[in-house]
C-alpha cells in the first residue's frame, strides 16, 4: 500500500508544479494560480503607463522650493503669543505673536 501511495504522489503533481520552470529556481507562479483556491478574480497584468510613473522623491527634481514657511513650532508659539496678548490685553504680545506669524523677524 505504501507503494501505491508512493507512485500516486509522484504522478499528480499539483498545477503550480507543471507550470513554474523546474530549472529555474526564481520562477515564480503566476498569481491566477497562487490565489486559484480563494475564488477571488487574479489581478490584471497591465503594463505601466509612462505617464503614470511618479517620482521617487517629493517634487521633480528639477525645482527647488525654498519658501519662507514658518516651522510648526515658531506658528505654535506665534499663536500662543497672539491668544495671551488678546486674553491678558496686552497689546504688545499680541503684535509679536501677529509679526511672527506674517513670517516678520522679532
Amino acid at each position: 500500500m505504501s507503494s501505491q501511495a508512493a507512485q500516486q504522489h509522484t504522478v499528480d503533481q499539483p498545477a503550480v508544479a507543471q507550470i513554474v520552470d523546474p530549472n529555474n529556481p526564481n520562477a515564480v507562479p503566476p498569481p491566477s494560480i497562487v490565489a486559484a483556491g480563494t475564488g477571488l478574480p487574479a489581478a490584471p497584468r497591465e503594463a505601466a503607463d509612462s505617464s503614470q510613473e511618479a517620482a521617487t522623491a517629493p517634487g521633480g527634481g528639477n525645482m527647488s522650493d525654498h519658501s519662507e514657511k514658518l516651522s510648526f513650532k515658531e506658528q505654535v508659539n506665534g499663536y500662543a503669543k497672539k491668544f495671551a496678548g488678546a486674553t491678558f490685553r496686552n497689546p504688545e504680545e499680541k503684535e509679536w505673536g501677529e509679526k511672527k506669524l506674517a513670517g516678520d523677524r522679532v
